[in-house]
């Protein structure tokens, strides 16, 4: 018996040799503590981690090893790790020998049988300083993309206020012509015999008509370029009508006809951005409007389909201008891609910008058998 007990003894001092030369050799630091924290045994990773002999250790406690702000919660955390078992991946600054601060991951396990604390304690001053740089890279190109984003919208708007001089040139050349044949129809009418006060009247009121007209476009115009940031309600059908009016004169000169057609039971009420609504819109408007006339197309029209998809509204946009061609479909909603001799390839981007980012819906297209479909889907119930 006595020499089995000597080779129990012999065995067990070997596993505690295997055992501690396993310790040393791991990754980590790993280190036993007693119940109140105090260091029995740590590995030579933790050592040199730590800039501490073992001597030197059996001295201290994982909570004298904590800068201050940490000494109270390690404390805890022994007393969570004997209480309950486990105590997984608890985080805090560590101090060495020499003054050094490291961030340290810690977990640690309760033995009953021995009444002690196995720590593994991992380093991850590198990981956080990575994790740092990484988030701060990430906020410098967020910023950056930002800035290219305002940039865009800027052009964006310059562009879009060439082609709306552009179209208060086209809405206000007729009433202009008008006013024009007006006064040197009065001309013939002061220098008549008998002057005619019923005409007057009338030639009255036909001026102001035409000149309530223009006073209106300009509004309309002003409106539509005006920055609001703040969400509120609208018509869909309202904002759709509105937009169209922008550019009315320009589709009656090319005889393009734009139709509206509306399925039945459609919401069109939605709380979001008009104005930028408007401005997606337009710029897919102006787009057909565009193909439409440089390839001349016969009995050319616009539809502007609303429907209710569950949840969603959907408009569709078409014209039959033939459609986009394979290589420029992927391509259409990329910023400065165009296939215009004078375009600036902004439009469409901002339309999917405006629609996917700031309406929180979705912008694609496609080809149909007469031209390109542009689909807006939009939250019909999207609230506050």
């Amino acid at each position: 018996m006595h020499l089995q007990l000597k080779k129990s003894l012999s065995d067990l001092r070997s596993k505690k040799e295997e055992l501690r030369a396993v310790f040393d050799l791991a990754g980590n630091g790993i280190s036993i503590l007693n119940e109140e924290g105090m260091f029995i045994y740590a590995n030579k990773f933790f050592q040199t981690m730590m800039e501490y002999t073992m001597e030197e250790l059996y001295k201290e406690s994982c909570i004298s090893l904590s800068s201050p702000e940490y000494a109270e919660p390690s404390r805890t955390a022994v007393q969570k790790a004997i209480e309950e078992g486990i105590v997984e991946r608890f985080r805090k600054i560590c101090v060495t020998k020499s003054g050094k601060q490291i961030n340290a991951s810690m977990s640690l396990s309760y033995i009953k049988s021995t009444n002690e604390i196995v720590m593994i304690t991992s380093d991850i001053t590198e990981d956080i300083k990575y994790q740092d740089d990484l988030k701060r890279r990430i906020n410098q190109e967020v910023k950056k993309r930002t800035k290219q984003y305002e940039i865009m919208c800027h052009q964006s708007r310059l562009a879009s206020m060439g082609e709306m001089i552009e179209a208060i040139a086209h809405q206000w050349r007729q009433p202009l012509n008008s006013l024009s044949i007006i006064i040197q129809g009065l001309r013939h009418l002061s220098n008549s015999e008998s002057f005619d006060f019923k005409l007057l009247n009338e030639i009255e009121n036909e001026m102001i008509n035409k000149i309530n007209f223009m006073s209106e476009t300009i509004d309309d115009f002003s409106n539509f370029f005006r920055t609001s940031k703040e969400k509120r309600y609208f018509n869909l059908l309202d904002s759709i009508k509105d937009t169209i009016r922008l550019v009315d004169i320009q589709l009656k000169n090319e005889n393009i006809k734009l139709t509206i057609n509306i399925e039945d039971g459609v919401n069109l009420e939605f709380f979001g951005l008009e104005n930028e609504f408007r401005q997606a819109l337009l710029n897919i408007i102006d787009n057909s409007l565009d193909v439409l006339v440089s390839k001349k197309q016969h009995n050319s029209f616009i539809n502007i389909d609303i429907t209710q998809n569950e949840n969603f509204i959907e408009l569709n946009i078409s014209d039959n201008a033939g459609g986009i061609s394979s290589k420029n479909l992927q391509k259409i909603f990329k910023p400065y891609f165009t296939t215009k001799k004078e375009g600036n390839g902004i439009g469409l981007y901002m339309s999917k910008m405006i629609i996917e980012q700031n309406m929180k819906g979705n912008l694609s297209v496609r080809n149909s058998q007469n031209g390109a479909v542009f689909t807006i889907s939009l939250k019909s119930k999207e609230m506050k």
